[in-house]
Parts: C-alpha cells; structure tokens; sequence
C-alpha cells in the first residue's frame, strides 16, 4: 500500500461528504497514508454554492469525523476555486496519490455521472468515487479485467488493500466479461459451441492472468462472464456476491484532444452503486493536465 502515502478528499457539502470522509479514514489507516488533505472546493460542476465556509469551524467539523490517529496527520484546507479544475490543480500541485471525492448515487443524480467520468480521466493519479448511503468496507473486492497492463495493476492494489483490511476473510473476484457477437453466424457453428468456445479462450486467458498476481492471504477467485452489456454484468456480480468495491484500471490513450479511460471503467464509474477505485499510475496525465489547466 505505499503507493497511496498522500490522500486528497474534496468535500462541497454535498450529500455524500461523509461517506467520502469515512472512507478517507479507512484508506488512511489501511495504506499508514503520511498525509490527508481534507480539501472545501466548491460545487463540483462549477456553479456557485454559496460562500466559502469558516475555516476553524470546517477544520473542526471534519477532524471530528475522522479517526484520531488520521486526525493527527490531517490537513484541512479552503479553497476558493470551484469545479473539477480547482480539484485537479490542486491533486498536481499537492502531489497526491489518490482522490476522494463523494457522490450522490447514480439512480439519484442522473446527467450528472459524466462529472465523475471527466475527473477520472484527467486526473494525475488515482481516483476513489464513493456514492452516498455505502458501508466502509473494503474486504471484498471486485476487479473486472480485460488483461491489460492496467488491469494488472488494479488486480495487484485490490489484493494489497484487501490483505490490509483486517478481515478474517478478505475476498478478492477478477472478473472477464466476453461476448459472442453476429459473427458467428458465419462460421457454421450453434450459438452453444460458440459461447462454449469463447469461454474457452476466456478461462485460457484469465489463468495466465492470475499465474502473474500474488493472490496469497485472501479468498481469491476469477470469474467469466457471457455478457454484451460489460458494465451490467459487473453490477450484477457485484450485488449477488455482496462486494464492498469495484477496483478497475484506466487506460491511459493520448490523443492532441483529451485522455480516455477504458470504456468500460467509464460506464461502471456513470452507474456504480458501489464505491469505485479508478487505479492509475501517477502521472501518466500530468502533461496533458497541465495543457488543460493553462487554458481555464
């Protein structure tokens, strides 16, 4: 877990700011974290949400809200600026390894997911989006993969934090999502023998991926999944086995324009009722961010 020695959670009195607090505390006290910033932007969007609040009466009401021993290492900021810009300046400029932020959940704020989406994938290093109403757990872990550099690296920090959560059975589920498509038509095979092969392959595939994963100290398992709506297919695995969280890579594509993350980590994260850990390597945006924030 030392990859996460600097957190950020940014709070604008929204509905899930103490969900976002609580799981600050967690992760700090999972990963030993050697600094929390606790950061008052405004309005995520960017409209106005009234006055900034005192900052000794802010400071106290957080520091309240965390565990003592995160306390103790915990700053607690104001900041003027408003919308994702003023928290992605602020994660380049303080260095951090991982944003927090809150979020109501998707069934209550509908339009509003691609806030979250655009975060994640401007973002320097990686993101946690905790909905409102969720339980701080993170001892059972689900990681959908698509084989990916990323993927591997998301599967290797949901197995670190599920061994750090103290848990007498911690749990750790890679999932594979594969499909068939109307190509097989063509082949002069039954919808049976091509979802039989592609299954195949998928179990193929997924077994040399968790032979490079160190699964020791947790309940490990690895799924396939038929399924044409990937994100749908998580979700669903996610509530039928009861997970605390879904972890997921992003993938890091360069274009003059903008940095994308997988399509699938972007419809999990719009519809997630569950927290969703964005696993990044630090940096990998910070040029393009740095482009982006000299136009605002």
């Amino acid at each position: 877990m030392d990859r996460f020695r600097r957190l950020g959670v940014f709070l604008d009195e929204s509905p899930a700011d103490a969900e976002a607090l609580a799981f600050t505390g967690r992760f700090a006290a999972l990963a030993d974290s050697e600094s929390v910033l606790c950061i008052h932007v405004r309005d995520r969007r960017g409209e106005a949400s009234g006055p900034d609040p005192e900052v000794s009466a802010f400071e106290a009401r957080v520091l309240a809200q965390l565990p003592e021993a995160v306390a103790k290492r915990t700053k607690v900021e104001v900041h003027s600026g408003s919308g994702i810009a003023e928290i992605l300046r602020s994660a380049r400029d303080l260095e951090l390894d991982l944003i927090i932020v809150g979020r109501r959940l998707p069934a209550e704020q509908m339009g509003v997911g691609s806030t979250f989406t655009r975060l994640a994938r401007k973002a320097p290093c990686s993101v946690l989006i905790v909905p409102n109403h969720v339980r701080t757990h993170l001892s059972r872990l689900l990681v959908p993969v698509d084989f990916s550099e990323h993927s591997h690296l998301a599967a290797e920090t949901a197995l670190a934090i599920a061994r750090s959560s103290g848990a007498a059975h911690p749990q750790v589920i890679v999932q594979t999502i594969y499909s068939i498509g109307y190509g097989f038509k063509k082949t002069a095979v039954s919808l049976t023998e091509a979802v039989a092969r592609r299954e195949s392959v998928a179990h193929q595939k997924i077994a040399e991926f968790v032979a490079k994963l160190d699964t020791s100290g947790v309940e490990f398992e690895s799924i396939c999944t038929c399924s044409e709506r990937t994100a749908d297919a998580v979700h669903e695995l996610a509530a039928v086995l009861k997970m605390d969280a879904i972890v997921v890579g992003s993938r890091g594509l360069s274009t003059p324009a903008v940095v994308l993350l997988g399509a699938t980590a972007e419809k999990i994260l719009l519809s997630s009722p569950l927290p969703v850990l964005v696993v990044k390597r630090k940096g990998e945006t910070t040029h393009l961010l740095d482009a982006l924030l000299e136009r605002i």
